[in-house]
């Protein structure tokens, strides 16, 4: 008899264990997706930010001796947060050899990516993009300015150089080093090119 009891007692235990692990399992899933639904709820009702604005935006970028190279200004910066890109408005960009400023970029618009450094300066409304070389000595203006991280500027859409009093010259695109184009002389121009000398 004992022995009987015995025998129940184990296949009962056995039994109970495969429902044990069956019922673990359910309240298992059933937390998890308990868990996926309050924070779907909390998604809805809390979305993540897509864009952040900020007034004065600025970035800039110092060599290896802590000197300023290049510092950009904007009335207002707008971050999408999936890209770190930042589209800008009424922007500023100066270039500096050691304390001075050996050239300006001047755009209604443009974009600009914290990681890359990529800058793109772009025309809004027929105001163009400008550029000015150190003590005005010459001038740029084009649709479209892109600045790279390896200190080059690629000027399209129709490009305008202007030396006051000496020459105007044009072209569809301009390709210079910002290390050696302080005085806007140092670059390739192509497509379409066309100059006047003379007092401009």
């Amino acid at each position: 008899m004992a022995g009987n009891v015995k025998n129940f007692l184990k296949l009962a235990l056995a039994l109970a264990i495969p429902s044990v692990l069956v019922f673990g399992f359910m309240y298992s899933q059933n937390q998890a997706t308990k868990e996926v639904e309050d924070y779907q709820k909390f998604q809805k009702a809390h979305p993540p930010a897509e864009s952040i604005t900020v007034d004065n935006y600025e970035l800039k970028e110092v060599d290896d001796s802590n000197h300023l190279k290049w510092q950009l200004q904007a009335e207002k910066g707008t971050m999408v947060a999936a890209t770190k890109d930042i589209a800008l408005a009424e922007v500023k960009m100066h270039y500096y050899d050691g304390d001075k400023v050996k050239m300006s970029f001047c755009a209604p618009a443009g974009m600009v990516n914290e990681e890359t450094r990529l800058v793109k300066l772009h025309s809004v409304a027929g105001k163009m993009v400008s550029c000015e070389g150190a003590d005005g000595s010459s001038k740029l203006q084009a649709p479209k300015v892109e600045l790279t991280k390896k200190n080059q500027f690629i000027a399209t859409g129709g490009v305008t150089i202007l030396y006051p009093g000496v020459a105007k010259v044009t072209g569809s695109s301009v390709v210079g080093e910002l290390d050696k184009s302080a005085d806007l002389k140092n670059f390739t121009i192509s497509g379409n090119t066309r100059a006047i000398v003379g007092k401009i």
